[in-house]
């Protein structure tokens, strides 16, 4: 099934958000007796959710039918993976997969160069230019170090990944068919190699990514509620949740918590690889 992009005129012309009683129905009959149908309703009754979690993004410069289209693609991989019998409202379990899809393609595309991401820099490009915008206010511009510290000790990052991370945000675009001065023909383009990748490494790698995506989907119903919510909450969250706060919901120790979380990982690794053999040699 393909869900094509839409608008918001367009999503409120779908079903209202479904019942409980109803929502339950439809996921049995899609999970039982594969009714397309319901599978259809199931989706199409949450595309608000879609079009909700595309507006939180729309500061980054994307087009929001790209950022639409994306989190479509999050909410079918929520639905492959969905178990209505545990009890969990599909729009509470979809919207992370809804947000990581977007995550993913903002953090792809919305920079003039690509950079490796880690949990700091995650961090600091959702939240850097809101404290950009409450510390230089109108005037814009520069940090100044006492600025810079200032960010990094609010986002408890080092001082060095909020430099380069604004210096990448700032970096303005420019053409490579822009003159490389006035009264000159050559471009910039002229001068720089041809370095992207053939036709083949991309098809390769758009084909790893959905190969990951697909055995995520199969793999996380297998992990239990506990396993799924500390992860979530470690991994998924734009500010993670400590150990402790973990530890006091659950009742249990610090240490405890981390060992849920890294038998989690593990336990998901070998679900992933095993559903996806060919995941093993990444």
């Amino acid at each position: 099934m393909t869900i094509p992009s839409t608008t918001k005129a367009h999503a409120e012309r779908h079903d209202a958000m479904l019942s409980a009683a109803d929502e339950l129905a439809l996921a049995r009959a899609w999970r039982e007796a594969g009714d397309v149908s319901a599978r259809a309703r199931l989706v199409t009754s949450h595309l608000p959710l879609v079009l909700k979690m595309a507006g939180r993004f729309r500061g980054y410069g994307l087009p929001v039918e790209d950022l639409i289209a994306e989190g479509n693609i999050g909410l079918l991989r929520a639905l492959d993976g969905f178990d209505a019998e545990r009890g969990l409202r599909f729009a509470t379990y979809a919207q992370w997969w809804v947000r990581a899809t977007m995550y993913e393609y903002v953090l792809r595309f919305s920079t003039p160069v690509s950079f490796s991401v880690t949990a700091d820099r995650k961090r600091v490009f959702f939240k850097l230019k809101a404290l950009k915008a409450k510390l230089l206010g109108p005037r814009g511009g520069q940090l100044s170090p006492d600025e810079t510290s200032a960010i990094a000790r609010d986002l408890k990052v080092g001082v060095r990944t909020v430099t380069e991370m604004d210096r990448l945000m700032s970096h303005p675009a420019r053409s490579l068919d822009a003159p490389l001065a006035a009264g000159k023909t050559a471009s910039l383009g002229e001068l720089l190699p041809d370095e992207r990748p053939d036709a083949e490494a991309v098809l390769g790698e758009r084909q790893e990514m959905t190969l990951r995506r697909d055995a995520l989907a199969r793999s996380w119903p297998a992990l239990s509620e506990r396993e799924q919510n500390i992860l979530t909450e470690r991994t998924l969250r734009e500010r993670p949740l400590r150990l402790e706060d973990l530890a006091r919901r659950y009742n249990i120790s610090r240490e405890r918590v981390r060992q849920i979380e890294a038998e989690a990982i593990r336990k998901l690794r070998r679900l992933m690889t095993s559903a996806a053999p060919r995941l093993a040699a990444g």
